[in-house]
């Protein structure tokens, strides 16, 4: 898998926004069936912990590098070619952009956010064909046929999952035997960004990797807020001080 590079147990796609947007065109003309999962840190972290979710990640057909450590992972193994690829930032680019003729299937949150997001699209005429939002439940009690159904039904060719990571890649993937060519991208709150209930952290809060300091407390207690996220971000860091010296011995970033 040359077109990605290893960050601890895992690996992180080659991209760019662009590039992931012309990569997702082409899968659709392609009439491909597949799914794509946005990483971050805590992601990372988890697929290289967690056997199940690291072979999730390992068959996707991208794992876009969304959280900014990973752009510096990509750095530290000298690769030039890659930029930060957001989920809300790419959920918001290609939703808005009817011209590409892609039709939108939005699964997830409540059915007031699906609401209020449809109403925001009609402005720049998107191609929203289809919103469901499901209860929830554990991951086995899913009626996925049924979801499927009603996806496919309706036309689209994206199925955005909102849920919070790894729950939305694992629907991805058991949801997807029953699709038909749709390609499935695991958004987080994208919505909710999208609707401006979240703020995006200033240029400079992000280029510092510090963005879930910014927002990510969102209710949560304080003390059960910084413990997640620091113990997420701590292996990750050591994840990062490893490449030095794996390059140092001979090893390459697909390696």
């Amino acid at each position: 898998m040359t077109d990605r590079y290893r960050i601890g147990k895992t690996f992180i796609s080659i991209t760019t926004p662009l590039d992931t947007q012309k990569r997702i065109k082409k899968a659709i003309d392609d009439g491909l069936n597949t799914y794509i999962c946005v990483s971050d840190p805590r992601t990372v972290n988890l697929a290289s912990s967690d056997a199940k979710y690291r072979e999730v990640m390992n068959n996707s057909f991208m794992n876009a590098p969304d959280g900014q450590p990973t752009l510096w992972a990509a750095r530290l193994w000298g690769l030039k070619n890659v930029e930060r690829t957001m989920g809300p930032i790419l959920f918001k680019d290609m939703i808005t952009n009817p011209e590409s003729g892609i039709r939108h299937f939005l699964l997830g949150d409540t059915e007031e956010t699906l609401f209020n997001i449809c109403e925001k699209v009609k402005e720049c005429n998107a191609l929203v064909v289809g919103t469901y939002s499901p209860p929830f439940c554990r991951l086995e009690e899913y009626d996925y046929e049924g979801i499927a159904k009603m996806i496919n039904d309706s036309g689209a060719n994206i199925v955005w999952v909102a849920m919070r990571a790894p729950k939305q890649d694992f629907f991805a993937v058991n949801i997807l035997p029953y699709l038909d060519r749709k390609i499935c991208i695991g958004v987080g709150a994208a919505f909710r960004f999208f609707l401006g209930e979240y703020k995006m952290a200033p240029p400079l809060i992000r280029k510092l990797g510090l963005m879930g300091l910014y927002w990510g407390r969102k209710g949560r207690p304080l003390g059960k807020f910084l413990w997640d996220y620091f113990s997420h971000n701590a292996p990750f860091l050591w994840h990062l001080i490893k490449i030095p010296f794996k390059r140092l011995v001979g090893k390459r970033y697909y390696e």
